[in-house]
């Protein structure tokens, strides 16, 4: 051995190299970095591969397998220092496997403090391989175990990608807080990553939902269950996301759980195109109903007048009485002939709306003739005297692109309802414009509307108030018509007090008709 007495270490036996280099046993002075000596055996052993031991970089744990087997040691085992493993004394005997050229060599490890110096250990290590009746196989195992988790890894990664890119992934911790989400799940939702993670899973649902979450969690995956379901998620910017989610309780060896998996697949379309579905199903069957009852009405009054009629018809020769009576009857007979008729007609238009089967002339108009001779056309659907009935605008022309008949429609529907509801006040018909806009409205005094049914009165068979005339259907007609010539119509009311209903198109330059 070369001498150590740089390190105040003291040869006292004048054999010291001799016997410590006739054994086999490896034997290294360490200061728990560096080796300071060592004897031909241990010397040999490294430099068979190469290595010198008194190089600044060689750090001997680095060499040790990390074999899990009881009393192999290595650097980190149970978080300590393989020094500080084998000083606790906590086992009879420690053990260190090295590889050298594709062999295992297992030795038997002591280390003691010189008593010279409480810095410096004597280590030794005692070859016993040949007397491990299992280091064949433990050779095979450590190379094969190795490949085997390498493989293992790999595939495992494999795995993992194609989840990830298939389907949106997040856990969970116990208490609910997120400690993954994957990229697809964070793009759907247009969260980054590190907006969700360390948050409570709730970020996700709706607010006040946190009830429904543990109601899954604590009933199903606590038990050790897994659940699956439709989850109702909520994005960053409030979109709403449906998801078909299973929910995973993740286990350790000890049957524990440690973590919670959930794997979601969009089906936020889907869910949509069904809850439209079930609306329009809803929407035919209310309209179907509503149609069967406004038909019904009128034919019935129908029948009824007019069967009033023939059976008073032999005395009206005879009896003025009969003939003012049944003259009574026909009149309510017609009028509600010719409310049936004004509501086939306009179901036909609305059908042929749905269909596609209305076809719309688009010509420029002037704007302010065609609402004139609507509102001309108009005059005598006046009931009372105490309204006042007018037309204003500042304008000579404002040309708009349209279908004139079906605009006269529109306005002529908006006016007559104008009248109709309209006891005393005024009726007033005014079309005015901007530089790129035309706007038709239609003011009146009369009795308003509700609160309640300002977002519904375009729609067909919806009425402000059970009156007993009209079909429902006018202002639905004004919608559809108005939507198919690129305007856009609105409603400004409040109950007992008027409305204003307007009309708003896109305004052309100055063109001859």
């Amino acid at each position: 051995m070369e001498s150590i007495q740089n390190f105040g270490i003291i040869e006292t036996d004048k054999y010291y190299k001799s016997i410590l280099n006739l054994t086999n046993d490896m034997i290294a002075l360490f200061d728990g970095k560096r080796i300071l000596d060592a004897n031909k055996s241990f010397l040999s052993f490294f430099r068979d591969m190469a290595i010198d031991v008194y190089s600044d970089d060689f750090f001997l744990a680095k060499y040790f397998l990390k074999i899990d087997k009881y009393g192999y040691i290595y650097d980190g085992y149970l978080n300590r220092s393989w020094i500080e493993n084998i000083l606790a004394a906590e086992k009879e005997h420690y053990r260190v496997s090295i590889s050298k050229h594709e062999k295992i060599y297992t030795f038997g490890i002591s280390i003691k403090k010189l008593e010279i110096s409480e810095n410096i250990f004597v280590i030794t290590f005692s070859d016993i391989s040949d007397l491990m009746s299992y280091r064949c196989l433990l050779e095979e195992d450590v190379r094969s175990s190795h490949y085997e988790k390498e493989n293992t890894q790999y595939i495992l990664n494999q795995y993992n990608h194609a989840i990830d890119t298939s389907n949106l992934v997040a856990r969970c911790d116990l208490q609910g807080n997120i400690t993954y989400v994957n990229d697809a799940l964070c793009a759907t939702l247009e969260y980054n990553k590190e907006e969700l993670l360390g948050k409570s899973i709730a970020i996700m649902f709706e607010q006040n939902s946190e009830i429904m979450c543990q109601k899954i969690a604590w009933q199903n995956v606590y038990n050790g269950d897994i659940w699956k379901g439709i989850v109702k998620n909520i994005g960053k910017y409030g979109s709403v996301h449906y998801f078909a989610t299973t929910i995973i309780p993740i286990q350790n060896k000890e049957n524990q759980i440690i973590e919670i998996l959930s794997i979601r697949h969009d089906i936020t379309e889907m869910v949509k195109a069904k809850e439209e579905a079930l609306k329009t199903l809803e929407a035919k069957s209310k309209f179907f109903d509503q149609v069967s009852h406004e038909l019904r009405t009128p034919l019935n009054a129908i029948v009824n007048f007019t069967d009033q009629a023939l059976e008073s018809y032999d005395e009206i020769v005879t009896d003025e009485e009969s003939r003012l009576l049944v003259k009574r009857f026909l009149q309510r007979a017609y009028a509600n002939a010719e409310n049936l008729l004004e509501l086939i007609n306009s179901l036909l238009d609305i059908a042929k709306m749905k269909s596609g089967k209305t076809e719309f002339k688009h010509e420029p108009h002037n704007a302010i003739i065609l609402a004139k001779e609507a509102f001309e056309n108009c005059f005598s659907l006046q009931q009372y005297e105490e309204v006042a009935y007018s037309f204003e605008t500042l304008e000579q022309e404002v040309f708009i692109e349209c279908d004139g008949f079906k605009l006269k429609q529109i306005i002529t529907n908006l006016i007559s309802n104008a009248l109709k509801f309209t006891k005393s006040g005024y009726v007033k018909v005014r079309v005015s414009s901007t530089p790129t806009e035309c706007s038709i409205e239609v003011f009146d005094t009369g009795i308003g509307i509700p609160k309640d049914k300002i977002n519904t009165v375009f729609e067909p068979f919806e009425q402000v108030r059970d009156h007993g005339f009209g079909t429902g259907l006018g202002l639905n007609i004004v919608r559809e018509y108005a939507q198919a010539m690129h305007m856009k119509v609105a409603v400004d009311s409040q109950e007992n007090q008027g409305s204003c209903f307007g009309l708003v198109a896109k305004k052309l330059a100055k063109v001859k008709i």
